[in-house]
């Protein structure tokens, strides 16, 4: 491991390499969405550091070159992603893995440094020492994203699209803690 883990603020060098790394993850298959990473820049920005629980965390190489960011916070009625994937689960099924979550919202690993345990050792530091209950997270059924997050621990809510004509998406979601 030539990589260590940061602290991610949402302006500056690291921030911008983050975007970087974000942007060149999705530009590839399935995703195919190169300008992605200005989208979330705008939302860690404006939006999402201000939800409570909020954390962002960068893998960086000798000279802080990123080559991983994540970030999540507390999910609560009123966000999108919650109020939807909320009205979509049978209410006792909501209950359990939404009423007090975590949510793992994005993590994007540089092409070149996929399958070397960043995105692993990103989401473990993600999640540790978190006191909610679950953790939960959505990723779309054509990507291998799934594959990591079983080996996390993470398991399938449901599946569900997001948009009209949207691609189908694992709402996915692991316990923290058992009450």
């Amino acid at each position: 491991m030539s990589w260590q883990i940061k602290p991610l603020a949402v302006r500056g060098p690291l921030f911008e390499g983050a975007i970087r790394v974000y942007g060149d993850a999705f530009a590839e298959p399935p995703y195919s969405d190169p300008d992605r990473g200005e989208e979330i820049r705008g939302r860690m920005q404006e939006l999402h550091r201000h939800r409570q629980g909020f954390n962002a965390l960068v893998a960086v190489l000798p000279g802080d070159e990123v080559v991983g960011m994540t970030y999540g916070y507390n999910g609560g009625p009123g966000q999108w992603w919650h109020d939807t994937v909320l009205k979509a689960l049978p209410a006792k099924l909501a209950a359990d893995w939404l009423s007090d979550s975590y949510e793992l919202v994005e993590i994007a690993v540089s092409p070149s440094h996929q399958s070397r345990g960043v995105g692993s050792a990103l989401i473990r530091q993600l999640l540790e020492a978190r006191s909610e209950r679950t953790c939960v997270l959505s990723t779309r059924t054509d990507s291998r994203a799934h594959e990591l997050y079983r080996r996390h621990g993470f398991e399938m809510i449901t599946e569900m699209v997001f948009a009209p004509r949207g691609a189908p998406f694992y709402v996915m979601g692991k316990r923290l803690r058992e009450d």
